[in-house]
């Protein structure tokens, strides 16, 4: 009847400033809890961390590949929000095509 998830307002570099990592992008999150579908990883790890990475912009910082919007909605039909009130509850859902997940993807 309980779940978790981790929630952070950003990510972190993957290098160094010499003092430590900076502010950025890319990151992740865990969902725990007794109905997860645990032992799984949903989106898409990048392929190559170097600066060349297609996701790298410099520094060490990744563009995202899933929005918080694709991980909160199965949360968010978990707990039994209507399809037609999803907008209300995520209203940045649209602007987001690829790594949406609803709740069978995240729960048994």
């Amino acid at each position: 009847n309980a779940t978790v998830i981790s929630a952070s307002e950003f990510g972190r570099t993957l290098t160094s400033n010499g003092l430590g990592t900076d502010h950025a992008w890319g990151g992740n999150h865990f969902i725990a809890g007794g109905s997860v579908a645990g032992g799984r990883i949903h989106g898409q790890y990048p392929d190559d961390l170097t600066e060349d990475g297609i996701l790298n912009i410099g520094r060490g910082r990744l563009i995202p590949t899933t929005s918080w919007e694709g991980v909160w909605k199965g949360i968010a039909e978990w707990f039994g929000v209507e399809t037609q009130d999803m907008d209300k509850v995520l209203p940045n859902l649209q602007n987001f095509a690829t790594n949406i997940f609803n709740a069978a993807d995240l729960f048994e």
